[in-house]
């Protein structure tokens, strides 16, 4: 994977994004914010970091769940968007909801057009599921 810096995506005003999809029995994880839709963990790559290194960060901050093993998926460009994505492996945890974070749950990826899920999420799970 050959990620844009984050200098650069600023100066074209490029958001830079790392998105985990998180799959369990069938399920994905989705996480939310106070009065907001459902999304997939994750959330901008800062300054000196790689999208990795965020996506590990993010699902910290996010869910308290920590994974040994993040695989890269793909890239997905939405407007000014780059979603780098990747894919979480097992973990014997449970995910809760940390810092800004007000929810988690579990949805099946059939489900997801019956709830609040950001547009570009329904179509990276209909590219990923």
């Amino acid at each position: 994977m050959k990620a844009m810096d984050t200098a650069t995506a600023r100066r074209k005003g490029i958001k830079l994004r790392a998105t985990v999809i998180y799959r369990k029995d069938g399920e994905v994880l989705f996480v939310r914010k106070r009065n907001s839709k459902w999304n997939l963990p994750g959330g901008t790559v800062e300054r000196d970091e790689t999208p990795l290194q965020a996506a590990r960060r993010e699902m910290a901050e996010e869910t308290g769940l920590a994974f040994d093993e993040l695989r890269y998926i793909s890239e997905f460009r939405e407007d000014k968007v780059i979603h780098y994505l990747f894919e979480a492996r097992k973990t014997s945890s449970r995910p809760r909801p940390c810092n800004e974070i007000e929810a988690c749950r579990w949805i099946k990826p059939r489900h997801v057009s019956k709830r609040r899920v950001r547009r570009p999420i329904k179509t990276i799970l209909k590219r990923c599921a």
